[in-house]
């Protein structure tokens, strides 16, 4: 009995996770990716503006990332120093692990500052880099994750000819794919993206890419928003497919998002929805999307603790 007692700590320590939230979905950006700093958005947006094509487009844009018209405003940071800063701080304040993606080195730097909240993900907004350069970021521990693959913004749709050998690599390393499938900024191709096309986002795209690589671990980002009937196909034709929640947890009107998911929840596939802030140069943001997961009235808290953390630690296959 005396034994038993002693161990007793053992055996509860090793069931709690060392990390409260994993975060599948965050960034490594420069911090004027959106215009000079500071940028405001809002968390969320209560309705998103309309554009009146006889205005330049700056006015437009001005509305939407300037001086937006909402209730709960976020300021992006105001340095790139800041940025990182910032960041960190919200992971050691959740307690979170997060997924980072963005060009190797600034990365690399990322993942070092973290000191142990960050996995490193490689993505690009136009290109990805060669298949020897991912092979030997891959070989340094650069490489957990193989994404954001942005290639919806380039006008490429996700089963585009031209991404058939990253598929390929990372069915290879067994490194998990996260693909962009879903939204944009409002309006963005006519002021950021001129190539994107919300046509795009049709989850059931990747069905031939699935196919063809039966032992792909791949997350659709954004959950493929806004096409749940394509996103709900896929994930029962498809059991290894994942999804996450990026930008539709906190930019998104509340009530729609907790309507989004909760049709994906009542599909039968809460166990494969792993949570994502998108968080970009925002870092207050991840407050407002952490607090969307947990406010969402039909999830249990079993169903809530999956989302923030035990269905990512499954698909990441690590243990915290």
């Amino acid at each position: 009995m005396h034994l038993l007692i002693a161990l007793l700590p053992m055996f509860v320590s090793s069931a709690t996770p060392r990390y409260a939230i994993i975060d599948v979905h965050l960034h490594a950006e420069p911090i004027d990716s959106y215009g000079p700093p500071p940028v405001t958005v809002c968390a969320p947006y209560d309705e998103f503006p309309a554009r009146d094509p006889s205005k330049p487009i700056a006015d437009y844009v001005d509305r939407m990332f300037g001086h937006p018209d909402c209730a709960h405003k976020v300021l992006s940071s105001a340095t790139q120093d800041a940025l990182l800063t910032e960041t960190v701080a919200q992971l050691e304040k959740h307690n979170m692990l997060a997924v980072v993606s963005g060009e190797e080195e600034r990365v690399t730097t990322w993942v070092g500052a973290a000191k142990g909240r960050m996995l490193p993900a490689i993505g690009n907004m136009d290109t990805l880099p060669s298949i020897d350069a991912l092979r030997a970021a891959h070989k340094a521990g650069h490489l957990k994750v193989l994404g954001e693959i942005t290639a919806q913004y380039s006008g490429f749709a996700p089963n585009d000819p031209s991404l058939e050998p990253y598929f390929a690599l990372a069915e290879e390393l067994d490194v998990p794919v996260a693909i962009h499938v879903g939204p944009a900024p409002p309006g963005a191709a006519y002021f950021a993206a001129p190539k994107y096309r919300m046509a795009h986002s049709h989850a059931m795209l990747l069905e031939e890419v699935l196919l063809r690589h039966p032992k792909l671990r791949l997350y659709v980002m954004h959950a493929g928003w806004p096409f749940a009937d394509d996103m709900i196909a896929l994930l029962y034709a498809h059991p290894q497919v994942y999804v996450d929640t990026g930008i539709i947890d906190f930019a998104y009107p509340r009530a729609h998002f907790h309507a989004y998911l909760k049709r994906l929840v009542e599909a039968g596939f809460g166990k494969r929805i792993m949570y994502g802030s998108d968080q970009m140069i925002w870092p207050a943001s991840i407050d407002t999307s952490i607090s969307s997961i947990r406010s969402a009235p039909f999830l249990s808290e079993a169903q809530k603790r999956g989302i923030l953390h035990d269905n990512a630690a499954r698909f990441l296959r690590i243990d915290g």
